[in-house]
């Protein structure tokens, strides 16, 4: 927005600073000029060549800032996290090193702790590859050596073992199992069959008949119609009722034990010849996953064997030659990750990078911000420059070193004597025009009442030239990167012009330097069209006439 503005006032001054030229020329012209009205109603002026002095300048709007200006930032925060403490405001004067603002320390001191445990491993590591090794190493390969031997000894005869097994045994084993169930099914029927399933069912039959009984003397008692014997009798049957049922319940709990213990050794017998079957089937199989088992340990043997055997030639050898360069990147590796968390560290505290003013804070404690966000803008006032924003079309006349007026609507009838410093070789796009800021450097204008910001009018002095041919620009015509005249015709005044090549120099927009083609004196036709004929009106110019000496017309 800024930038547009610039570019909105320089393109209002530059229609101002036109139309006065153009007012001058119309101005100088009478003075040195005659016309003629043509048929299609425009004006033909005749004008002479010149010999005068001419000045060339640039005029853009620029904006006061000062050479040492930043806006600063938490640059090394590695997240977005709130801004713990803000020291300053706008207005405060602070000296280089003063602390402005933190966040928080406590994740990036964690950070530079593991960087610096990181770095101390690598440089052990490095350490450990660049010590030869000692008398208890080597004696410590070797034992690893024998212990490998030992292991690879010992999956050589698991797996002899395992292929040399003897099926007799597991097939004697197989039969007897089988015989053991078939007992224990015998014993089972046996259980199933015996006296106390005749005793269980006796027992039923007469606790069925006494509940009978007992049932009928009880209607008998409880209509009356029982006597003496019967009331004695229903007694008893209750009695003998009472011991025939716990005879019952002691049968039938003998008679499950009994069961259930026959069926428990069936069950084992058959679990045994299971068992028995399956050994006797992976014997007779070769047991394939134990030999593949016991044929992978050995190979597992032989490898740590190996690598037992290259560990022990390593040692005897000493550190190879690339090891030892892996071990010095990976610790200089280490060393730049700790520089690195070191500084965001530091970063943690916004620190002033030189004296100045806080000109505006953009944050406040509390805020979350990120590494891009602008907490504070800082600016040594004792140094100022106006900034002028010159476009892309104009930016090829201005050269460090040039001299500048400036002035400035806050201090009216005052102008400051600057210089151009460096152009910068990048612009920037704004508005669809390329615009470049270019520094103007005004000594002394910090002892005057200015501040950041103003808007100053700048007019910068591209080139001059003294006693040089002059000709109104308008009288120009370029075609083929060629620049030609036209002339009257000296052989007959009533013919056509006449077109001759120049070589111009200088320009200020309104008059032009010849450098070669015509001489002081020399007729040159500016055409005026007819839209413009009141502009023109009243020239009265004189063929011959001069235009007046040390003349310099600018833009």
């Amino acid at each position: 927005m800024k930038k547009f503005v610039r570019i909105l006032l320089v393109l209002v001054l530059v229609g101002i600073v036109g139309g006065g030229g153009y007012w001058l020329y119309t101005r100088e012209v009478a003075a040195q000029s005659t016309s003629s009205a043509t048929s299609d109603g425009s004006y033909m002026q005749v004008v002479s060549a010149t010999l005068g002095d001419l000045s060339s300048t640039v005029t853009v709007v620029g904006q006061m800032e000062a050479v040492q200006q930043s806006d600063l930032s938490f640059r090394q925060m590695s997240a977005a996290d709130r801004l713990l403490t803000l020291n300053v405001t706008a207005g405060n004067t602070v000296k280089t090193g003063e602390i402005l603002a933190a966040i928080s320390a406590e994740t990036y001191q964690q950070e530079v702790d593991q960087a610096q445990s990181d770095l101390q491993a690598a440089e052990e590591q490095l350490a450990d590859l660049q010590v030869p090794a000692t008398e208890l190493e080597m004696a410590q390969a070797d034992l690893k050596i024998a212990q490998a031997e030992q292991d690879l000894a010992q999956a050589q005869a698991d797996l002899a073992d395992l292929e040399e097994t003897d099926l007799t045994d597991l097939q004697a084993a197989v039969t007897s199992a089988q015989n053991d169930q078939k007992l224990a099914e015998l014993e089972l029927q046996a259980a199933q069959h015996d006296s106390l399933a005749k005793s269980e069912r006796d027992l039923q039959y007469a606790i069925a008949w006494k509940e009978r009984r007992i049932n009928e003397l009880q209607d008998m008692v409880a209509h009356g119609k029982a006597n003496v014997e019967q009331t004695e009798e229903l007694a008893t049957e209750q009695d003998e009722l009472i011991e025939a049922q716990a005879d019952l319940a002691r049968v039938q709990a003998e008679r499950t034990l009994s069961l259930r213990s026959a069926e428990a050794a069936v069950a084992k017998a058959k679990l045994a010849a299971s068992d028995a079957r399956k050994a006797l089937a992976e014997a007779q199989a070769g047991d394939e996953l134990a030999l593949a088992q016991a044929q992978l340990n050995i190979r597992n043997a032989e490898v740590a064997l190996l690598s037992a055997q290259e560990g022990r030639a390593d040692l005897a050898a000493g550190a190879d030659a690339t090891d030892l360069a892996a071990a010095q990147a990976n610790v200089d590796k280490k060393t730049l990750a700790l520089k690195d968390a070191q500084a965001a560290l530091e970063g943690t505290q916004l620190l002033a990078p030189f004296d100045g003013t806080v000109l505006q804070t953009h944050v406040q404690a509390g805020d979350k911000i990120a590494a891009t966000t602008v907490v504070l803008t800082l600016a040594n006032l004792s140094e100022l420059q106006v900034v002028a924003s010159i476009d892309e079309t104009t930016i090829k006349r201005v050269a460090a070193g040039q001299t500048a007026g400036v002035t400035f609507d806050a201090l009216p009838g005052t102008t400051l004597n600057g210089v151009v410093g460096e152009i910068p070789l990048q612009g920037a796009l704004s508005g669809g025009v390329m615009t470049y800021d270019v520094p103007i450097r005004i000594p002394g204008a910090e002892n005057l009442p200015l501040l950041v910001g103003m808007t100053a009018n700048v007019v910068i002095q591209t080139g001059a030239v003294q006693n040089a041919l002059l000709i109104p620009t308008m009288a120009l015509t370029k075609a083929d990167g060629m620049y030609t005249v036209q002339v009257p015709n000296t052989l007959d005044p009533a013919g056509a012009p006449e077109s001759v090549p120049v070589e111009v120099g200088l320009s200020d927009g309104t008059y032009t330097q010849i450098v070669r083609g015509l001489v002081a004196g020399d007729q040159v036709l500016v055409t005026i069209s007819a839209a413009d004929n009141s502009s023109f009106r009243g020239f009265g110019m004189m063929v011959g006439g001069g235009m007046p000496g040390g003349a310099q017309p600018g833009r």
